[in-house]
């Protein structure tokens, strides 16, 4: 694995360079979004659905990160109710591109979990 971009300049900082570690993370390095990507993976959620799952996030915190990834083309977010505006969220093919990753993860925590 390597740590560096596709030039082969070490990725010390946030960028945008193909392969590069840093820039993945300033979009998913953060506590909630693996595990509400995680979450959508199983399928589309309301913000409702998505809270209840994710206990212990606060409305404020999810908001953020519900606008973050889908300014990043990472879900998408769908308008099903007008009065009172009511949104469903769901993986774009983006997003989906994550799943193999987030898994691995999961895989990766069920085992060392209790390391």
């Amino acid at each position: 694995m390597s740590f560096t971009s596709a030039d082969t300049a070490p990725c010390t900082k946030v960028e945008k360079r193909s392969g590069c570690i840093a820039a993945a993370l300033n979009i998913l390095g953060d506590k909630w979004s693996p595990l509400l990507l995680g979450q959508l993976i199983e399928g589309a959620k309301t913000f409702g659905e998505l809270e209840s799952v994710l206990g212990g996030i606060s409305p404020r915190t999810l908001s953020a990160r519900l606008e973050k990834l889908v300014e990043h083309d990472i879900v998408n977010k769908n308008l099903y109710c007008k009065h009172p505006p009511r949104y469903r969220y769901e993986l774009t093919e983006k997003g989906r591109e994550l799943q193999n990753i987030l898994k691995a993860m999961g895989d990766w925590g069920d085992r060392y979990h209790s390391a």
